[in-house]
């Protein structure tokens, strides 16, 4: 194989694939069809970061045409969480969003361990498995608090500084209070994303404007920046953010000056 390799120069013309070899294939066969032949087709597949695993299922179900009800039993059964390693109730959180080439005809294990694998490359860094054992968390919280980050901001920018305020209201004791999370318990409703006074009272421990600390899991699939910003929080004295009206938020120290914030954004949202 080696010698016929060498004569067709091979390892500067085999072509990256995936391919179908038939039965009977001698070595200079198979070279030249490595070489000359077409792979089997692939589709890009762009997964927006902060996804909800069912819209994730509906998204493939769209460009892969995975069976969406198929792929939702297969992220909650618990055996075959098991045989991934990952200790968890649900997949959600534990894959990484991203854009990616799928072999047609790719099942959902194929799609599911792909997605997988990417999201623990990024546990794998030396710098982040030191950072969180400083930390004393786990990959389980890390995701969680990634995915409340993620749902919190469209701009990547402010995921670091997002993470210090949560960091910083866990320390004290402090009720997260964060939407995301409220609007993960209503993400089957036609209001998924408008968090009213009475969603507040919703009675669930993903609720964490009810309880304290971080929800039993993920609420997303969070994206890299959302996972580095929960693993490397920016260090600061923030304890309350609001909407600028600009796609972006602003910070506070106290509930005095969040409270200014939050009358400057209502008075421009009504100004809208």
């Amino acid at each position: 194989m080696q010698i016929a390799a060498f004569l067709y120069g091979a390892e500067r013309k085999i072509k990256a694939g995936k391919y179908s070899i038939p039965n009977g294939q001698n070595y200079f066969q198979l070279i030249e069809l490595l070489i000359e032949g077409v792979g089997e087709a692939q589709t890009l597949v762009t997964i927006p970061e902060g996804i909800w695993q069912h819209d994730l299922a509906k998204l493939l179900h769209e460009k892969m045409h995975i069976d969406a009800k198929k792929f939702m039993a297969l992220s909650r059964d618990k055996k075959y969480l098991k045989s991934l390693g990952i200790k968890a109730n649900n997949l959600e959180g534990y894959l990484l969003p991203n854009t990616y080439y799928f072999y047609d005809g790719s099942t959902s294990d194929d799609i599911i361990r792909k997605l997988k694998r990417a999201m623990d490359k990024i546990f794998e860094r030396p710098d982040v498995i030191k950072a969180m054992k400083k930390m004393k968390m786990n990959k389980h919280q890390i995701l969680t608090m990634a995915s409340i980050i993620d749902g919190e901001s469209n701009k990547s920018s402010e995921y670091k500084r997002i993470a210090g305020v949560y960091y910083n209201r866990l320390k004290r004791g402090m009720r997260l209070q964060a939407d995301p999370t409220v609007q993960y318990l209503k993400r089957d409703r036609r209001s998924k994303n408008k968090v009213y006074y009475k969603d507040l009272e919703i009675d669930s421990p993903y609720n964490t404007y009810k309880y304290a600390g971080l929800p039993p899991g993920p609420i997303n699939n969070p994206g890299e920046d959302a996972v580095l910003a929960a693993v490397f929080p920016e260090h600061h004295k923030y304890y309350y953010f609001v909407a600028d009206g600009t796609g972006g938020h602003k910070f506070a120290r106290s509930s005095k000056e969040h409270q200014r914030n939050v009358i400057a954004y209502r008075k421009w949202r009504s100004s809208q």
